[in-house]
């Protein structure tokens, strides 16, 4: 208790920060920013009809703003404790249904902007797992719940002080498979390829395969009050209808790039105005017929039932599309 009196009244030296040993050096400090990372929110609604809703939800928190010093001179007067973003977070998640995970990510941004003064930019990055209800004797719970899917939907909201949020949304590991229709002919090294020889193509054509990847896509709205959960389950609804086609007769797919060019075009035109490009990734998820190990032959194709899968090598397939302008 003594040292705590003597501490209050000045008496005990509390040693500085030793001087920077950098402080004179040629280099500066370009751009900095911190934050915090894996908060873990589960949100659940309880309306009175006792039809609960659940939303599981990963958030990041970054700030940027006047407090270069606690890089260049280890003062910490400016810093708001990631401890507190995280609490800040979990506040706020008491104010909001989390139906819409880039509202809330508007909201956890605005609050930081309002609150201190002296940050400048925030950028708030959301994941949510896919819960949906159990299903008993073909009707959905009111308040019981499984993992459905694989895929998770994705926001991020970048907001600087005196301009709207900035709102990219997304899809995260929509994984998708067709048995058919699929094919891969006519590329570098074969008879119909721009290069008919190619010594070190040794991949065969082949005239139907299997075909799966998984979908990760990021879009940019077009403004900051977008209908984003409307948009991102129509997004959803065009890559899988794109890739599928029709329920018995399918789709031709004769290029992983064109379905994914096709299914971005469907896309952004189910949500023509609100969302100005997409970005898309598809890389292969292989599927190897049996004849490629070393097998007995009559396992072999054209059996063409029984396959192993391949975590890799594998092809990676990228490609970014656009809303056209309307043409004054």
């Amino acid at each position: 208790f003594a040292k705590g009196r003597e501490k209050r009244a000045g008496l005990i030296h509390v040693p500085r920060s030793p001087p920077r040993p950098f402080a004179n050096m040629s280099g500066y400090l370009a751009e900095s920013s911190y934050g915090k990372i894996k908060i873990r929110v589960m949100k659940v609604n309880r309306p009175a009809s006792g039809r609960h809703d659940v939303h599981e939800v990963t958030v990041q928190t970054m700030l940027w703003g006047d407090f270069a010093d606690s890089w260049t001179n280890g003062s910490n007067k400016k810093i708001v404790a990631t401890e507190t973003q995280k609490n800040t977070v979990y506040q706020l998640a008491k104010q909001h249904d989390l139906e819409s995970i880039e509202d809330f990510g508007k909201l956890i941004a605005k609050h930081f902007l309002n609150k201190y003064n002296w940050i400048t930019k925030t950028q708030i990055t959301l994941t949510e797992e896919p819960w949906g209800r159990i299903e008993v004797g073909g009707k959905e719970h009111n308040h019981c719940f499984t993992k459905t899917t694989s895929e998770k939907r994705y926001a991020q909201v970048t907001m600087s002080r005196g301009a709207p949020a900035h709102v990219v949304g997304g899809i995260e590991n929509l994984i998708v498979l067709k048995t058919t229709m699929s094919s891969f002919i006519g590329f570098v090294g074969c008879p119909t390829g721009h290069v008919k020889e190619d010594e070190w193509t040794t991949l065969k054509e082949a005239q139907d395969r299997m075909f799966s990847t998984a979908v990760e896509a990021k879009w940019t709205y077009s403004s900051d009050t977008a209908p984003f959960t409307t948009c991102y389950n129509k997004v959803k609804d065009a890559f899988l209808t794109t890739f599928a086609g029709d329920p018995v007769k399918g789709v031709p797919s004769p290029a992983a790039q064109g379905t994914q060019y096709d299914m971005c075009q469907a896309a952004l035109a189910a949500n023509n105005p609100h969302i100005a490009d997409i970005t898309i990734t598809t890389p292969n998820l292989h599927y190897m017929p049996l004849s490629s190990l070393t097998t007995p032959a009559h396992m072999h194709a054209p059996n063409n039932d029984v396959f192993y899968p391949i975590d890799g090598p594998s092809g990676y397939i990228t490609s970014k599309s656009a809303l056209r302008k309307a043409k004054l």
